[in-house]
């Protein structure tokens, strides 16, 4: 429980302290292409975009959709609470989230993360785990910008 609340915090300050905007002299991988992420580990998952995200793990989740058009669909345990500005949270999450839309926010903070993502947009890992992205492959790091990537699709508008 510890493990997750530290976890919690850091998700919170890496989003409001590096939100998805580009980081000057940040380690980067840049990809552009078909728009597929796989990814697997512990740690902190955050992506921004336009396209689906299906994420499950065991933690806390927290969805947000800034564009008022997101299919959202959580299955599994925790506690949900709506935010007035937007954001859905569930604590103690232990399942899975479809999350589709043209300008969504996913952010899951835990251990056994599993996603499939495809679409475009930004993803930050924080942590330890691996990832595929268009066919190349890496870790995840303790170093929250060394996996910033850009999503690119041709499918997605």
């Amino acid at each position: 429980m510890k493990k997750t609340l530290i976890l919690a915090l850091m998700a919170v300050v890496l989003v409001a302290t590096l939100g998805f905007a580009p980081t000057v002299g940040a380690d980067r991988t840049n990809a552009e292409g078909k728009g597929t992420l796989t990814a697997q580990g512990d740690g902190i998952a955050i992506l921004g975009g336009n396209g689906s995200v299906n994420i499950s793990g065991n933690g806390i989740l927290w969805i947000k959709d800034l564009a008022g058009d997101a299919d959202i669909t959580v299955t599994g345990y925790g506690t949900k609470k709506e935010f007035a500005d937007g954001w859905l949270q569930y604590a103690g999450f232990h399942g899975s989230a479809d999350v589709a839309g043209t300008r969504i926010v996913v952010v899951l903070a835990g251990v056994d993360i599993d996603l499939f993502v495809q679409g475009r947009g930004r993803v930050i890992f924080w942590g330890h785990g691996s990832y595929e992205i268009n066919g190349q492959s890496g870790e995840w790091s303790m170093n929250p910008l060394s996996a910033h990537m850009r999503l690119a699709s041709t499918g997605v508008k």
